[in-house]
């Protein structure tokens, strides 16, 4: 059989043809750092471990977009629809301190606090919107998340709202021994959200 190997030399990008393989790599840039995409054994490959390049499909009501360097998913105007049940990732964050404590943006977004504190009243004060962002990528306004509050400790828990103001508590934000409170917060900018008061229940 021939070699197939050709090089097809463009203005912006070049396209290299191997026996196993086509890359598309920017025009004159040969290192791995220039490769665009690389079709492989029946697999497409964006980017490299030295380039991040996203993918985007545009639609007429919305478009779906891989950020690869925000390590994000986004969809935008259309539901994510799917065939299995979608499962969050929660992760267990255990606090006491008779004194209260302001929470860490991972510990808010942690999913569930459980609270053991059996002395002194209970602040829990919320960390800033703007840190909260910073760690959720490829957020835009309406964002959301839930927040799962576990009393077990024998003091009353009050959320309270950060140093800055940045969010707008609504709603009762306590949470009595041996209770359980759900919090929605909802992003609008990067300094400024709303968290909401679910309800609560008993052990």
């Amino acid at each position: 059989m021939d070699n197939l190997d050709r090089d097809i030399k463009m203005t912006n990008a070049d396209i290299l043809i191997r026996d196993d393989s086509i890359t598309i790599i920017e025009h004159g840039n040969t290192t791995t750092e220039g490769i665009m995409l690389t079709i492989r054994a029946g697999k497409i490959q964006l980017g490299s471990a030295l380039r991040d390049q996203d993918f985007e499909i545009l639609g007429a009501s919305g478009s779906l977009l891989v950020d690869s360097g925000l390590g994000a998913l986004r969809m935008t105007s259309m539901p994510i629809i799917g065939s299995q049940i979608a499962y969050p990732l929660t992760t267990l964050t255990n606090l006491t301190s008779a004194a209260g404590y302001t929470m860490t943006a991972t510990q808010l977004l942690s999913g569930l606090i459980i609270d053991a504190t059996n002395t002194g009243g209970i602040a829990a004060t919320m960390p800033t919107v703007a840190a909260t962002v910073a760690l959720i990528p490829g957020w835009v306004a309406g964002t959301s998340f839930l927040l799962w509050y576990k009393n077990t400790g024998n003091q009353t828990m009050t959320l309270t709202v950060d140093a800055s103001a940045q969010w707008t508590m609504t709603g009762t934000m306590t949470a009595a021994l041996n209770t359980t409170r759900v919090f929605m917060c909802i992003i609008a900018t990067a300094v400024t959200g709303t968290v909401y008061s679910l309800g609560t229940f008993a052990e």
